[in-house]
């Protein structure tokens, strides 16, 4: 039993030394210390941006592992860049109608069509039958461009993410040489 005398805390004189020890005691047993709570949960994103930061800063190229990945990324591109826009120009062409050459001036002159409704297969977005063509070069020049601008962009950003969790400094010259 544990007493307070005089304002004094502690265990008192003649409280045997076992319930003293008891107030002070962790509450798991005497090898584990309090916990806190945990106030923040873990979110799925955290893990996952865990987990890359961890392959970032600890990966290292082989000749293997970048020859398969020189593959599977040109294979990537390959698909992406050229049947990606492929079956677009034939659904473009053969199912929505949107065939023939793109005609530039004829677009310049007449670009809109007001006379349809919104989503209509004759006038989408209110454009004109040339608009359309340039529609779907616009659309097929993306996909073209998308995924080659995409790999550029993504291995820049990792790598200054790898170089930032290594600890380097954000000087990319060589050394040696010439100053």
């Amino acid at each position: 039993m544990k007493t307070f005398t005089s304002g004094r805390r502690g265990p008192s004189r003649d409280a045997r030394p076992s319930e003293a020890r008891l107030y002070d005691s962790p509450a798991h047993g005497a090898s584990e210390r309090m916990s806190q709570v945990e106030t923040v949960a873990r979110s799925p994103i955290q893990t996952v941006k865990r987990h890359v930061e961890s392959f970032l800063r600890d990966f290292e190229w082989s000749w293997t592992s970048a020859v398969l990945f020189s593959m599977a990324l040109l294979f990537f591109l390959l698909i992406t860049s050229s049947v990606m826009p492929s079956w677009w120009m034939y659904y473009a062409e053969q199912k929505l109608g949107w065939q023939g050459p793109t005609d530039l001036e004829a677009f310049l002159r007449d670009p809109f069509n007001t006379g349809g409704s919104f989503f209509s297969r004759e006038s989408f977005l209110w454009l004109s039958y040339e608009g359309l063509l340039m529609l779907r070069d616009a659309i097929a020049m993306g996909l073209t461009t998308g995924p080659i601008v995409t790999v550029l962009v993504v291995s820049a950003v990792l790598q200054n993410w790898r170089r930032k969790l290594r600890g380097q400094s954000g000087d990319v010259r060589p050394t040696g040489g010439y100053r």
